[in-house]
């Protein structure tokens, strides 16, 4: 059975759609979604509507939760000053541009899945097994940390979201995976990332598959609703907040 897991799409849905073509020409069976598929980016309604209709099992991811119930924070770890900044006007302008009917579909996503597929059993959550929303596990994680995280769960497999970074790691006898974003990669690769994992009967393999979109548009998306440039840096780089870097590429001429 293949399968394959997309996470952090943001809004963004150039990137949603050229991953969902991938998928679709990979013959995959099934698709999982590990949350986060609002904020940040220009088109959450329109995100939320395509994952709806396709009926994508999905988990809550943190900006879920926060645009669903309109919280005034969605518990991201900000630097102080312009990055704070920035999270406040998108997730403001994200809940001011989500329907009800959409909202209300975030609400019912569930904190976590779990399933059974060849013999393997799977978590997914888009954060941690012990903080579903928030907690961030990294590729620099310390293996003490996360044999605390999975100690006591059944699963043969977990997979998160939430640091928008891909990766694989080995613990506590368990295979973990972060699936990177689909929507807003921070790993210096602009391309839209997900994961697939090919099953069979207990044992299996996975890549990390990168795909490129028009990522122009959804920049000039930004650009027409007034959203801060810095937002599309991180989207034309595939990298963390840089104000200095977003000043530069302004002054290029890169936004027009």
């Amino acid at each position: 059975m293949k399968l394959a897991f997309i996470s952090d799409i943001h809004g963004n849905l150039e990137a949603l759609e050229a991953a969902l073509e991938d998928i679709e020409k990979r013959g995959v069976d099934q698709i999982y979604c590990l949350g986060d598929l609002v904020g940040y980016g220009p088109d959450s309604e329109m995100v939320v509507q395509r994952i709806k209709a396709l009926n994508i099992p999905t988990v809550m991811g943190n900006y879920d939760d926060a645009v669903a119930y309109e919280r005034e924070s969605c518990g991201c770890a900000y630097n102080l000053g312009r990055e704070a900044e920035v999270g406040d006007i998108t997730l403001n302008w994200s809940i001011a541009n989500t329907s009800q009917e959409s909202k209300t579909f975030l609400k019912s996503l569930p904190h976590k899945l779990e399933f059974e597929a060849e013999e393997v059993k799977f978590l997914l959550v888009h954060g941690s097994p012990l903080n579903h929303l928030l907690e961030y596990i990294k590729p620099n994680t310390p293996a003490e940390r996360l044999v605390e995280v999975t100690t006591g769960i059944s699963a043969n497999v977990i997979i998160s979201g939430h640091t928008h970074l891909p990766m694989a790691r080995w613990v506590n006898c368990k295979l973990i995976f972060n699936t990177g974003s689909v929507g807003r990669p921070k790993d210096g690769d602009p391309r839209a990332c997900y994961l697939i994992v090919d099953v069979n009967k207990g044992s299996l393999k996975h890549e990390f598959v990168r795909v490129s979109y028009p990522v122009k548009i959804t920049i000039e998306k930004l650009a027409k609703h007034k959203l801060p440039m810095e937002l599309a840096t991180v989207l034309a780089l595939g990298t963390t907040f840089d104000m200095g870097e977003s000043r530069k590429m302004e002054k290029r001429g890169f936004f027009v």
